[in-house]
């Protein structure tokens, strides 16, 4: 698959005013300091090497000997002495913890300017985890079967696919709840009726994160010549190499001109026979004759994985009766893409096996 550079964001950080909210346990304080309640923010959905968890206090009024004590969940507790704050002074504080989800609370003590103390205290939680990653296998992806299998470091809440024709129009949104899932993941999704050109693959983890890449699928068929094998046999004779040449040329060219697109390509060979000789030594025979043709390529150090397959006389080019020799049937279709090719009259089924 073509894999654009993902983007990374987090959910907005908690933010809101303290007063008589569900977040604060207590808040005491004198006439001075009730008149205006502190306001602070959380910044509570932090990765590893993106910064630091912190809490940012706005002071409602003039107060000293101002302590805040930060208790966590695992008993950790930690004291820190900020002194006078001047009415509207904005205070920045660190949160110090080791990756992990953990729960808090926060305890600011002071005096007012008439000597009164002031008592403010609140409950939050912070994430602070490793970076969300998502591991794309491009060779395992078959989009369009509608089968996308991904790799995830973290617990994943939801995975979002939305997909686009070749007007960049969407084709709809489907949503798989993964209910903290991680690991090797299997994704799938119903393939629209309409041409796919585009994949946008949206990975939510539980804490907020997400990741998002599109994948964009691509496949050419290369024009050649069909090599005229051996009866019955997947040889062929030495006269039949400059056709197999030619087609590795156009490969290669294939494979320049759509180099700046990023691909990471692929070579599917599919085999095919007349009808003379019954099926299913036909299917046996397009498959070997596939898969010697593919060895050929690996030979000539054709540098990409390369599949095959055969579909003997069930699919012919020109149809005719049972026992019926027919050069134009004994063929073979040459793809190059990024993923494996979708189910088409041409090929009707997705059984592809790997040569290299």
């Amino acid at each position: 698959m073509n894999i654009l550079i993902p983007n990374l964001r987090s959910l907005p950080s908690l933010l809101t005013r303290a007063g008589l909210t569900t977040l604060i346990a207590a808040l005491l304080c004198a006439a001075p300091a009730a008149a205006q309640d502190f306001e602070y923010r959380v910044n509570n959905r932090v990765q590893v090497g993106q910064g630091h968890p912190s809490l940012t206090l706005r002071a409602p009024a003039t107060l000293t000997d101002v302590v805040v004590t930060f208790q966590r969940s695992d008993g950790h507790t930690r004291t820190q002495r900020l002194g006078r704050l001047e009415r509207g002074e904005v205070k920045e504080l660190r949160i110090e913890q080791p990756p992990g989800t953990f729960d808090y609370t926060l305890t600011l003590k002071g005096t007012d300017t008439l000597g009164e103390p002031v008592e403010f205290q609140l409950t939050f939680d912070v994430a602070f985890t490793e970076p969300l990653r998502v591991n794309v296998d491009t060779e395992q992806i078959e989009l369009g079967q509608g089968r996308l299998p991904i790799q995830v470091n973290r617990p994943v809440d939801k995975v979002e696919i939305e997909l686009f024709d070749q007007n960049n129009r969407s084709l709809g949104t489907q949503t798989s709840r993964l209910n903290g899932q991680r690991g090797n993941l299997s994704l799938t999704f119903q393939p629209p009726s309409a041409q796919l050109a585009g994949v946008r693959v949206t990975v939510h983890d539980t804490d907020g994160f997400w990741e998002s890449f599109i994948l964009e699928p691509f496949w050419v068929e290369i024009p050649h010549q069909s090599v005229v094998f051996d009866s019955g046999q997947h040889s062929w004779q030495d006269s039949e190499l400059p056709k197999l040449t030619e087609t590795l040329e156009r490969v290669q060219q294939a494979m320049r001109a759509h180099r700046d697109k990023g691909l990471q390509m692929q070579l599917y060979i599919a085999g095919y026979t007349d009808t003379v000789g019954d099926a299913a030594s036909n299917q046996r025979l397009s498959e070997r004759r596939a898969r010697a043709i593919g060895q050929w390529f690996a030979s000539q150090n054709l540098d990409i994985p390369i599949f095959y397959q055969g579909f003997g006389e069930a699919v012919l080019a020109k149809p005719t009766p049972d026992n019926t020799p027919e050069e134009a049937n004994r063929r073979a279709l040459y793809i190059l893409g990024n993923g494996t090719p979708p189910t088409s009259d041409q090929l009707p089924a997705s059984r592809w096996n790997r040569v290299r």
